[in-house]
């Protein structure tokens, strides 16, 4: 990819005045955020706004996009008024496609040693709860870019450049991740991971457990099982027919399901009882892939399905948190660019 650097526009500021006096208005506003959720998500911050109503909107003559400066993330994929996107809900899931990075998942303790130096890092890293500059827009492609920072190196000791483009055409949206590293000393690890939310049920009259995922490979490959959000070494089987995964009310009940390694490159979201396709993800060379959905607080199935392509994935209970040896950890050497992409494709 190649970005160029546009500038900011500076915003309006609006004054009320008179010949006899000017009066200036100061309306200071303190915006909270608090949880009443009882099982709240992985990635629950009361720190973080994710609601921001800055978006970037791009469009051609299939869908229209939008996409939040926090976090770079999808906010709405739309054909005609047609919503595909889950649209976010503080009582069952309140994200929609946050980017993992510079981990995948969790971690053991939530810390990570490198250089015998302990630093904390919560669920799926940092990427996803801070803002993102546009570097560069057009009327059907838009890119976000994400630094190292001094406050970032507290957590995260490595110079990095974090691209994240969305690409319209025609009725695809290309989703390109680009990670550079800019020192000319160090190594740049990270993970890097895509996590979309797609309604499902699409319509009115259906139900989520009549939809499956047809892949493209006839592979019925075991979900690794975890305990406390980390990996073990025992896998359950999900798939009842080759390359086919029904979307049960059952299949979410110990959390994610995670393919280790990936013998997929595409995946369909298709309603069984009238064979209609609503969308598909190609996501080709990615190692590790997270399928997932959740349940409300009183345990209702939730209206939507995460279908998560992954550089990158949780600890095992045992590892022993040396950062460079965990597993699935992507080495970037001085001076290096790292690409890769998912394909979302609406029917």
């Amino acid at each position: 990819m190649t970005f160029r650097t546009i500038s900011n526009r500076k915003l309006p500021c609006m004054f009320a005045c008179s010949k006899i006096r000017i009066l200036v208005l100061v309306v200071p506003v303190i915006l909270s955020c608090r949880s009443d959720v009882k099982n709240p998500d992985i990635f629950n911050d009361i720190n973080v706004d994710l609601q921001s109503k800055e978006l970037s909107t791009i469009y051609n003559n299939f869908l229209k996009v939008d996409i939040k400066s926090k976090g770079a993330e999808l906010s709405s994929i739309k054909q005609s008024e047609k919503e595909y996107l889950w649209q976010g809900d503080t009582a069952i899931w309140k994200h929609q496609s946050p980017i993992l990075f510079p981990i995948v998942g969790r971690l053991v303790d939530h810390e990570y040693s490198y250089k015998d130096k302990t630093y904390p890092m919560n669920f799926h890293g940092f990427a996803w709860k801070n803002t993102f500059q546009v570097i560069e827009k057009s009327t059907t492609s838009v890119t976000f870019q994400l630094t190292s920072s001094k406050e970032l190196k507290e957590i995260y000791p490595f110079d990095f450049i974090l691209c994240v483009k969305y690409t319209l055409k025609n009725s695809s949206l290309e989703v390109e991740y680009e990670v550079r590293n800019p020192s000319k000393t160090e190594d740049l690890y990270f993970s890097i991971g895509a996590h979309p939310a797609f309604n499902c049920p699409m319509e009115a009259n259906q139900k989520r457990n009549e939809f499956q995922l047809v892949f493209d490979t006839d592979a019925m490959p075991k979900s690794q099982d975890k305990a406390s959000g980390l990996f073990i070494d025992e896998f359950t089987q999900y798939f009842e027919n080759p390359g086919i995964l029904k979307i049960k009310d059952t299949t979410f009940n110990k959390g994610a399901l995670v393919f280790n390694p990936n013998p997929f490159s595409k995946v369909t979201l298709i309603h069984e009882p009238s064979q209609t396709k609503y969308l598909s993800l190609e996501f080709a060379n990615f190692p590790f892939l997270g399928i997932w959905s959740a349940k409300n607080k009183n345990g209702i199935v939730a209206p939507f399905v995460c279908i998560e392509p992954w550089y990158g994935i949780a600890d095992k209970t045992n590892h022993n948190k040396d950062y460079i040896t965990k597993e699935g950890i992507i080495k970037l050497g001085t001076n290096n660019t790292f690409n890769c992409k998912y394909t979302v494709e609406i029917y």
